[in-house]
């Protein structure tokens, strides 16, 4: 196995930034597929905190056990070469979808913040992930072991001062209308973590097979379930001191920071553009490594590049209501099959 040099907090800052994009910093996905369901949202947060840490260490442990971060054979539990390819190729299609998603998003922030247009934001996302993703796994690595922690501190910060400047007026029991395809709350939290799992499992894949060894890729991937898990429970009671003031926006705790200082508006609007950045980083990442291959590779990853900046003009938010969800359905499936190669990886050794 490749000699490497992640410890236990690298890794775990690795998960938390492969999650923690726009629709999560925003706190957007929060208020879609928690939010909406008022107190039985902390419940849809206990179990996504628990199946991250499953996850995590299940995608650690077999791409250790095989030593490989290839998608398809760490997912899938027969021994086919077809079905090994056929679940690879499926799941890197998903992941160009993540890009799509963060341009959206990145076009989103700058056209609610300063009414840009939204060619702008998400040609800059798209602009800086394909020159860190052409660089490799080491550039990519070191974007999350510099910036996830300032990050972390600034939501933890933000969502505290939040908290307190709202605390009188909190409204939690105003009906809001959740996504069609995600009515209530169990499915909606099964969606959320089955379509996070789809970036989750090749970075993860990868950041263990750089590990120093084993206990540190097992913790670290434990490790950053449960911080996301907390972040998610923070944000959650964040953006339910108003909820009707939530529901109103693409992106609740920018509009939060803006109503509260513009200093902090300011800090959580570079806080959000990394954060898109480095889920985009991550997801286009692990759709580079089993997509493209052979020659002409970096032309082949600006083409890609290219096709999902057009393709995330379609708009943010529609992209969190229906294209989300449905992405969680084919997770679902990628769920089980991890599982059952867990399973399977484990008795065989």
């Amino acid at each position: 196995m490749q000699e490497s040099k992640l410890n236990f907090l690298n890794i775990a800052f690795i998960y938390v930034g492969t999650i923690m994009g726009a629709g999560f910093a925003s706190g957007r996905e929060i208020w879609q597929f928690f939010g909406v369901f008022g107190k039985s949202g902390y419940m849809g947060i206990g179990f996504v905190t628990f199946m991250f840490m499953m996850i995590g260490f299940m995608t650690s442990r077999i791409a250790r056990r095989l030593n490989t971060n290839d998608i398809g054979k760490v997912v899938a539990p027969l021994e086919n070469k077809f079905f090994i390819s056929f679940i690879g190729t499926l799941m890197g299609v998903e992941l160009l979808l993540a890009l799509i998603f963060m341009s959206a998003a990145g076009g989103a922030l700058f056209n609610q913040q300063f009414g840009w247009s939204k060619f702008i934001g998400g040609a800059l996302i798209v602009f800086f992930v394909t020159i860190t993703v052409i660089g490799g796994f080491d550039r990519v690595s070191k974007v999350f072991r510099f910036i996830m922690p300032v990050l972390m501190a600034v939501v933890i910060f933000t969502c505290i001062f939040v908290i307190l400047k709202n605390d009188a007026g909190v409204r939690t029991e105003s009906v809001f209308k959740p996504s069609p395809l995600a009515g209530n709350w169990p499915l909606a939290a099964i969606m959320y973590l089955s379509f996070n799992a789809l970036g989750i499992i090749p970075i993860i894949s990868s950041a263990s097979t750089h590990a120093k060894n084993e206990k540190h890729a097992y913790s670290g991937s434990i490790i950053g379930g449960l911080l996301l898990g907390a972040l998610a429970l923070l944000l959650l009671v964040t953006i339910m001191t108003d909820m009707e003031f939530t529901g109103g926006m693409d992106m609740p705790m920018l509009a939060f920071s803006e109503k509260l200082s513009p200093a902090l508006n300011l800090i959580y609007l570079l806080v959000l553009f990394c954060a898109i950045y480095g889920c985009a980083t991550s997801n286009f990442y692990g759709f580079m490594i089993k997509m493209i291959k052979g020659p002409h590779r970096n032309l082949k990853i600006i083409t890609a590049a290219g096709i999902s900046f057009a393709l995330g003009l379609i708009g943010f938010t529609t992209f969190i209501e229906y294209v989300l969800p449905i992405d969680g359905f084919f997770g679902i499936f990628i769920v089980l099959m991890l599982t059952a190669n867990y399973i399977k990886t484990t008795k065989k050794k």
